[in-house]
C-alpha cells in the first residue's frame, strides 16, 4: 500500500496531468472548429474532428471531477485519515476496486456486465 505522501504525490500528478490534457484538448478543439468553419465556408469537405476532441475532453474532465469528488467533496472526503479509505483509493487507482471499495469511496458498485468487460 502506498504511503500518504506517495498517494498525495500521485494525486497531485494526476490533477496536473488532467489539467495539461484539458488545455491541449481545448487548443486542439479550437483549431479543429476553425478549420471546419473554413471548410464549410469554402464548400470543401472536412470530417468534423472537434466533436471527437470534445468527447475526449469531457472524459478527462469527468476523471478530474471524480477525483475531486472522492478526495474533497464526496461522502468519503471527511474520512481522509481512514486507512481503509486509502486502501480503497489505491485499489480504484489500480483498477482493482471491489464493490466494497467503491461503496467506501461513495461510488456506485459496478454493474456485472461492466465488471466482466473490464476483466477482458
Amino acid at each position: 500500500m502506498a504511503t500518504q505522501q506517495e498517494r498525495e504525490a500521485f494525486l497531485r500528478g494526476w490533477r496536473a496531468a488532467m489539467e495539461e490534457a484539458l488545455a491541449v484538448l481545448s487548443t486542439e478543439a479550437g483549431e479543429w472548429r476553425e478549420e471546419e468553419a473554413e471548410a464549410s465556408e469554402s464548400g470543401a469537405y472536412k470530417l468534423p474532428g472537434s466533436f471527437a476532441l470534445e468527447e475526449v475532453q469531457g472524459s478527462f474532465r469527468g476523471r478530474q471531477e471524480l477525483l475531486a469528488w472522492i478526495t474533497q467533496i464526496g461522502p468519503a472526503a471527511s474520512k481522509g485519515n481512514d486507512p481503509e479509505l486509502a486502501r480503497a483509493l489505491d485499489a480504484l487507482i489500480e483498477n482493482s476496486a471491489t464493490d466494497a471499495d467503491r461503496t467506501l469511496l461513495g461510488l456506485t458498485p459496478m454493474p456485472p456486465e461492466a465488471a466482466s468487460s473490464d476483466a477482458k
